[in-house]
């Protein structure tokens, strides 16, 4: 079935007819899913795991645009990890098609399977955006990689280019982020093994890199795309790294940030002040000059374009006066995140001359105690 011509009535069909399966099968899916995903990203926990799982379970069948809606949440809660994404993705549906399969076989129900498969087509392609025709228009949505930001280039190119910038004695640009916090640092390639590459690496920029699990290198002149790689092995006392499995990215979100975006080291109680009499409550999630998010699990009539008045204090040891802690702002907003039980507010602020200085000094300190917790990290291996 061509995931195109699979209509809006279509999905609310399958919906009607299998909604004794879809809920059965809810909790399985979810398991399933949270399983693998903690297996692959080690940080994220069980419970947020399960979270995105039963938003993703619950998208499957919605409107093309409440999916496109959902596409952007859904990448920035999984950190914009699109080949770990599509993996996940794919697999967890090639599971409900089976168990959906059994499931009609063992309740000798009339099976509607063409009809499921059309519906998660039309879900990967839209979440993909498109890439699938861009890119290799006879292949279908469920047999690519999982991303608009992912060029699909031989990984020999790659290699060769590298080989090139090794003769030439060119240098990379590396970029992570912890907890936030831009890390960036020059690095050489020091020996090329078939697809693995040894590079001489800043001891920050390393452990940075080894706490993220990825490696980023920033376009240059011999590459005109960011490029992302697997980590093989670190060797900290050498200060080198191995990286291996080069894709080339679209956009590097942490490149796009005006500000820096640092995650508070307290929890702040936040209130949302809306129409002068709704108030929404949660704790901080990040703040930037020109943004922050907030985590509740409240909502209160929030929604996209509200303004709010935004309230909360920095009670953290990086504000030193009282009179420094208090904070309220104007704010928009933007983006809200819906998670199983919370929300995230996403929103821009619009701060007067007084609170942008409280603003900047608590993410100047801030961002100096997020450096000097990943020097600490380094101890650890270098010692």
């Amino acid at each position: 079935m061509e995931n195109e011509v699979i209509s809006q009535s279509d999905k609310e069909d399958f919906l009607a007819t299998s909604a004794l399966f879809l809920k059965e099968f809810e909790e399985k899916f979810v398991d399933y899913f949270a399983c693998m995903y903690v297996n692959y990203d080690k940080i994220v926990t069980k419970e947020e795991s399960k979270e995105i799982a039963f938003s993703i379970y619950h998208a499957l069948f919605k409107s093309d645009y409440d999916i496109s809606e959902f596409r952007e949440n859904l990448f920035d809660r999984m950190q914009y990890d699109r080949v770990m994404i599509g993996f996940l993705i794919n697999r967890s549906v090639f599971y409900l098609i089976e168990n959906y399969i059994s499931f009609s076989h063992e309740h000798e129900i009339s099976s509607q399977v063409e009809l499921l498969i059309g519906c998660i087509s039309r879900f990967i392609n839209i979440v993909e955006d498109e890439v699938t025709p861009k890119v290799c228009n006879f292949t279908s949505a469920l047999d690519v990689s999982f991303s608009n930001d992912i060029m699909f280039s031989p990984t020999n190119n790659i290699i060769e280019t590298f080989h090139q910038m090794k003769q030439e004695n060119q240098s990379v640009i590396f970029l992570n982020l912890y907890k936030g916090v831009p890390i960036s640092s020059e690095a050489t390639i020091l020996d090329i093994e078939g697809e693995n590459v040894t590079f001489k690496i800043d001891k920050l920029q390393e452990i940075a890199m080894k706490l993220d699990g990825q490696a980023f290198i920033v376009k240059n002149n011999h590459f005109s795309k960011h490029l992302k790689a697997d980590i093989v092995y670190n060797n900290f006392q050498a200060n080198t790294v191995v990286l291996t499995n080069f894709i080339y990215l679209l956009n590097m979100p942490a490149l796009q940030r005006e500000f820096i975006r640092v995650h508070p080291d307290i929890v702040a109680k936040v209130f949302l002040h809306q129409f002068g009499n709704l108030q929404t409550s949660g704790r901080l999630y990040d703040l930037s000059m020109n943004g922050l998010g907030v985590v509740s699990s409240e909502n209160n009539g929030m929604f996209v374009g509200a303004k709010v008045l935004i309230e909360f204090e920095l009670n953290s040891a990086s504000v030193a006066a009282d009179r420094d802690r208090k904070i309220e702002v104007q704010g928009e907003v933007i983006n809200i995140i819906e998670y199983k039980d919370s929300y995230r507010y996403c929103m821009r602020i619009f701060p007067d001359r007084a609170m942008s200085q409280k603003i900047l000094h608590y993410i100047t300190k801030r961002e100096h105690e997020i450096l000097e917790d990943l020097n600490n990290e380094l101890k650890e291996y270098v010692e």
